[in-house]
């Protein structure tokens, strides 16, 4: 996502908040591994970004990676969770309801 982009809620329709932009660790180590290794127990850490909205009405919280985060990802996705985009023909999710490369909606299955 690009930020503070147009989102309306699945459950009530309403036009969700941006409420911000949250970081996400991910891979890193803690608790006796830090202890022992220091920062040799982090190398692995990626730190992912996601958007999050609300909605006003019902409270319904959706989350939204970013560019780099979503093709870091997709590429943590094992290979039988993909299908070909009906537009572009490249392999995304399964449960993509829209392509993250060209945007195309999904049919679904």
């Amino acid at each position: 996502m690009n930020g503070k982009k147009a989102v309306k809620c699945d459950s009530c329709g309403v036009a969700m908040h941006f409420a911000q932009k949250v970081p996400f660790r991910i891979m890193g180590q803690d608790g006796l591994a830090v202890w022992v290794f220091g920062g040799v127990a982090q190398l692995k850490e990626r730190t992912l970004s996601f958007d999050i909205y609300l909605c006003p009405k019902c409270g319904r919280i959706e989350m939204f990676a970013d560019d780099v985060s979503r093709r870091f990802l997709l590429k943590m996705t094992p290979g039988t969770f993909f299908k070909r985009c009906v537009k572009c023909g490249r392999e995304i999710p399964m449960a993509s309801e829209e392509c993250p490369h060209c945007e195309a909606t999904q049919k679904r299955s």
